[in-house]
């Protein structure tokens, strides 16, 4: 087993079916939803490094067809389980293996890479591969952790990358670049996730305000009006990007 592999089935062991199917208002997905929302117009997806599914069922929820490919045993079984649970075995087809090692025999519409770039050593190889399997004229939304973050400046946030085994961070200028040089055109940006939002990921005491925030929709908002202002004030900690073939 390669420890890649190794990593993510440790990443993954202690993962639980989840109970339901995340929406606009659930916190941890929010800002991810809005732009699907927004640009996952295909009714044929891709999503690369799927994890638990969880994207996944959403956008089968509002009538599109996913894949969805992860190389985690323990997250792929978690996942088809949560498959019969929400019904969904018609919508979505989950496929457990190394992404770079797959061969396909269609092209997608869009193509979902989130929080996955910044856990390979060679993310353009990954890119690359990418570009081949989206349709003339077809999306990718990609998600990565921001060099920017206002907690690298404070010194905190070493040992959560080292823990989610991320190898790197990007700049939205890098970022622009990686889709660019391999014939994509970025056509929507955003820098998310302020200091306060992403401090509840990376210390412990903020996974049980996460688990009320993703229940309670109220809860969700006020802790995003109050990120938003500090995203504005201190910047940001994630980097969302669509780009197009």
């Amino acid at each position: 087993m390669s420890n890649f592999k190794k990593f993510y089935e440790k990443y993954h062991a202690n993962r639980l079916l989840p109970k339901r199917i995340i929406d606009e208002k659930g916190f941890t997905y929010r800002q991810i939803v809005l732009v699907l929302n927004k640009f996952c117009k295909n009714k044929d997806v891709l999503d690369v490094g799927s994890g638990v599914g969880t994207i996944d069922f959403y956008l089968a929820l509002k009538g599109k067809s996913v894949t969805g490919i992860e190389i985690s045993e323990k997250a792929v079984n978690i996942a088809q389980k949560s498959l019969e649970i929400f019904d969904l075995k018609k919508r979505v087809k989950f496929i457990r293996g190394d992404f770079l090692k797959l061969k396909f025999k269609k092209t997608f519409g869009f193509v979902i890479c989130s929080e996955v770039l910044e856990h390979l050593e060679n993310d353009e190889v990954v890119v690359k591969k990418i570009v081949r399997l989206v349709k003339k004229d077809g999306l990718i939304m990609i998600t990565v952790p921001s060099k920017n973050a206002p907690l690298i400046k404070f010194r905190t946030i070493k040992k959560f990358d080292k823990k989610s085994g991320h190898l790197r961070r990007y700049s939205l200028n890098g970022l622009k670049y990686l889709m660019e040089k391999n014939g994509l055109k970025v056509i929507f940006s955003k820098k998310t996730e302020g200091i306060l939002r992403n401090s509840l990921f990376v210390f412990k005491f903020g996974q049980i305000i996460i688990r009320v925030a993703n229940r309670f929709s109220l809860i969700s908002d006020i802790i995003t009006f109050f990120d938003n202002i500090s995203l504005n004030l201190f910047g940001e900690s994630q980097i969302i990007v669509v780009a197009k073939k």
